[in-house]
């Protein structure tokens, strides 16, 4: 029995904790439901993957191994000529590009015929079987072309050529891997190929063809600065010898002489004669001195032994010497013989000789002083006049020395160019013909052993492991496009109504529902009917519930066979139970009973008056229930006839009589009778088919239904229950039915 639904929903933790391992198991129990259809599209998926795989041709990659920017000896530098560095990631990116470009592919494709291999060449390959059931193959090729299957041929041969060596270097780009190993200069060259030893022979040649590029490139560019640079020296040769002979004619033509390098002879002559009246005019000037201060001092009539010509003087030293000697024996003598003695007088005239001779000399120096004096003003006039008549002459040689200058100076540049460029035309042709690469090749590939594609137990795996998860993927989109309901929670959720009963499905049985009913009274179905009869019998707590419409949305539902089962499992224990099949329109109950199609029934008590409803009610021999079947009478429509007061009458008359009533009505989606002979009932059963009947067409029933206030709807009732697959959904709140594996072994059946 549904539970109130304020016992459903508790806020403690352990509610969650519990709800979290109910939506766990749910899961689980979805996917276990349907392991039959998980493990059917595993198995397909599996096994044409399987299929597929080891229909791969098998493919093997040969991987060498390059390093880039190596260190070569340089026998001169001439890094302006040669690569630069190779160091950087950017360089090794730049050469990885280099071996990935369609030159060297196209060179290797050339050298080792790949064109005249199948896998290179796809029209190589002969069609196989397979190709015979190709529709394609059934159209002419004509038919292709003109329908766009095919490009159509068209072009010269060379176009033609073209295009298949374009279709070749693409294939054979394709299956080249090129990778730089990180934080290194090493460069993975990786083929791969259907043929193992082609791997490795082409990953080889790739290397090979790399390097002999490498140093081909560097030949050419050595070879050209070599042709480049002497091309360039001859053209600078003739501008040298033009400029210097362009020099040397203008200085013939100007009569200009070089004396020393950069200077002419007049500019030089100009430089002595200055030089020379500057050394004039300092002589000049020191004798005039000499000669001034001599005069003064003989003027002043001072000594004049100062002099420093007067002291270099060895005739003046002489005398100063005779001078004293004689004024020595002067003094001696005076003290002995007195100043008036004859030697005295004589002594005195020696002294005074002397003294005259001293002056006499140094006049003659005084008149040396003068003389030399006017030499000097003479030879600083002479100088001064040459240098005013040279400097009048070089004035008009000016502009030609400074155009001269000029013509020097274009020959000096024109010369130092051709010395740069004749010695870099030596450094790059000694360096022609030694050159080194730039990388080498570290590891050779060898010929692999297993393949790299395909992997088969990786692919086998994945396959598998890919196929169950899409196994599962699909189960859960079944399960969400699912429109059935399987659970009361899902009625209380969707309709906000309870779910009185939970009738399970009967397995393959050989009597009837109604009959096993009886004849298993322990069984599930039996506990089921019961738990339902003991829900009816509570859902009015004041007075019984005596009157019961059962309906369904759609027919099909199993309302028919509810309500036999119901009613005699009500009459099986004691109660006393009439029947009555209230579709007029598709009869069922006289069909589930065996009753003869001729026993009149329901239309015939309500079109015939004088009829009484006792000699109507067929006996149930098995319970001793009633039943009242459709009749036979005509009739024009049938909600009329359910609406008269003869209906009311006669449900009014059972009431009194019987302990329960049970109307089996149309459904509701069907004919509008349902909702007329629900007035007349205590209560109303809505009946829908486990996980079949979609949840908008209830919805739609129920909404009919519960238009009218009086039809009371009691609850719903789920029918054909398979409790096996109900209890693996983990429905816990369904109590009874959740755990039936566990509880199967208290029925009978």
């Amino acid at each position: 029995m549904y539970e109130p639904k304020e016992k459903q929903f508790q806020t403690d933790d352990s509610s969650q904790a519990d709800n979290t391992e109910i939506s766990l198991s749910s899961i689980i129990n979805v996917i276990w439901l349907r392991r039959k259809l998980l493990i059917s599209v595993t198995l397909l998926i599996s096994l044409a993957a399987i299929l597929t795989i080891y229909q791969l041709i098998p493919r093997y990659t040969a991987t060498t191994q390059l390093l880039i920017g190596i260190n070569s000896a340089k026998v001169v530098d001439i890094q302006e000529v040669m690569t630069g560095n190779l160091n950087g990631d950017s360089a090794v990116i730049g050469e990885m590009e280099v071996i990935k470009s369609r030159e060297l592919a196209r060179k290797i494709i050339e050298h080792l015929q790949l064109d005249q291999y199948e896998e290179f060449n796809p029209k190589l390959k002969k069609p196989g079987f397979l190709a015979q059931l190709n529709p394609k193959n059934w159209i002419p090729d004509n038919w292709k072309e003109s329908m766009g299957f095919e490009e159509v041929k068209t072009g010269s041969d060379d176009e033609k050529e073209e295009a298949r060596l374009t279709n070749l270097t693409n294939t054979f780009l394709s299956k080249l891997t090129v990778s730089q190993i990180k934080r290194s200069q090493v460069i993975n060259i990786a083929v791969e190929s259907e043929d193992p030893k082609l791997a490795a022979k082409i990953a080889n040649e790739v290397a090979d063809k790399y390097i002999v590029g490498q140093l081909q490139a560097k030949f050419d560019a050595t070879k050209k600065a070599t042709d480049w640079l002497n091309d360039q020296l001859g053209e600078l040769k003739e501008k040298l010898e033009s400029s210097e002979r362009a020099v040397e004619n203008y200085r013939k033509s100007h009569d200009l002489v070089e004396v020393s390098k950069g200077t002419g002879l007049t500019q030089q002559q100009l430089s002595e004669i200055n030089s020379q009246l500057i050394i004039a005019r300092a002589q000049r000037a020191e004798a005039e001195a000499k000669y001034q201060q001599v005069e003064s001092i003989l003027r002043s009539g001072r000594e004049i032994d100062s002099v420093s010509e007067v002291l270099n003087s060895s005739l003046i030293a002489t005398l100063r010497s005779q001078e004293s000697e004689v004024q020595r024996k002067y003094s001696e003598m005076l003290v002995e013989y007195g100043a008036r003695h004859p030697r005295m007088i004589q002594m005195q005239a020696e002294l005074t000789d002397v003294k005259n001779k001293i002056d006499s000399e140094v006049k003659k120096i005084a008149a040396g002083l003068r003389h030399s004096l006017d030499v000097a003003h003479a030879r600083e006039d002479s100088l001064s006049t040459s240098l005013k008549q040279m400097e009048t002459k070089t004035s008009g040689n000016n502009q030609a020395e400074v155009d001269l200058h000029a013509l020097e100076r274009e020959a000096t540049a024109n010369k130092a160019l051709f010395e740069t460029f004749l010695g870099r035309f030596k450094e790059t042709a000694s360096t022609q013909g030694i050159e080194q690469a730039d990388a080498r090749v570290i590891s050779f590939a060898e010929v692999p052993l297993l393949a790299s594609f395909p992997k088969k137990n990786l692919m086998i795996s994945v396959s598998i492991i890919g196929a169950l998860f899409f196994g599962v993927f699909l189960i859960f989109v079944l399960e969400m496009l699912h429109p059935g309901i399987r659970s009361p929670e899902q009625v209380q959720e969707l309709f906000n109504m309870a779910t009185l009963g939970i009738v399970p499905k009967v397995g393959d049985i050989k009597v009837a529902p109604h009959q096993y009913l009886l004849d298993k009274p322990h069984s599930s179905l039996a506990e089921a009917i019961n738990t339902l009869r003991i829900s009816l019998s509570l859902l009015n707590p004041d007075t019984d519930v005596k009157t019961v419409l059962v309906t369904s949305s759609v027919p099909g539902e199993g309302k028919s066979t509810l309500c036999s089962l119901l009613a005699r499992h009500s009459a099986a224990a004691g109660k006393k139970v009439v029947l009555i099949d209230c579709d007029l329109r598709r009869p069922s109950i006289g069909k589930i009973f065996n009753i003869d199609k001729t026993t009149l029934g329901l239309t015939d008590l309500l079109m015939n008056h004088d009829l009484s409803i006792n000699d109507l009610l067929v006996n149930d021999p098995a319970t001793g229930m009633k039943i009242l079947t459709r009749g036979h009478s005509a009739f024009v429509n049938p909600s009329d006839l359910f609406a008269s007061h003869r209906m009311k009458s006669i449900i009014d008359n059972l009431y009194k009589d019987y302990d329960l009533i049970i109307l089996d009505s149309a459904p509701i989606m069907a004919v509008p009778d349902t909702r007329i002979i629900a007035k007349l009932a205590d209560k109303t059963l809505f009946v829908l088919n486990w996980d079949d009947t979609p949840k908008k067409v209830v919805a739609s029933a129920l909404s009919i239904l519960n238009k009218d206030d009086k039809s009371n709807v009691a609850g719903i009732v789920l029918q054909k229950v398979n409790l096996e697959q109900y209890g693996r959904y983990g429905y816990g709140d369904s109590g009874y039915y959740y755990s039936y594996g566990r509880y199967k072994e208290y029925y009978t059946s």
